[in-house]
């Protein structure tokens, strides 16, 4: 299913049963259509996450590719400057929030 890291083309590393997908940056940059510059800024300025980062290689969750096409959606749709950015993935992560707490509350009726 996935390509050995020896060929330096691994487009993501196969999970574990039960376990969640993990993508490198390069993958990343193609599903999102993002340059890896830019996913990086976005890191640095931390609109968003990775799973995991170090000196070599930054890879990250689907989460994180979902939150990256909703600011480069935002961005293209509205032209917001990096402060109505950041508010907005602010405002992105508590509707989230309150996504989950509606979730459990309904699981308690």
């Amino acid at each position: 299913m996935s390509k050995s890291k020896k060929s330096g083309k691994s487009p993501a590393a196969v999970p574990a049963s039960g376990a969640r997908a993990i993508y490198t940056i390069e993958t990343v940059e193609r599903i999102t259509h993002i340059s890896r510059d830019r996913i990086v800024l976005y890191y640095q300025h931390g609109l968003v996450s990775p799973v995991q980062a170090t000196a070599k290689e930054i890879l990250f969750d689907e989460e994180a590719i979902h939150r990256l096409c909703r600011i480069a959606f935002v961005l293209s749709e509205y032209g917001i400057n990096h402060q109505g950015l950041r508010e907005f993935v602010s405002l992105m992560d508590e509707v989230e929030q309150l996504r989950e707490e509606v979730r459990f509350l309904r699981q308690g009726l």
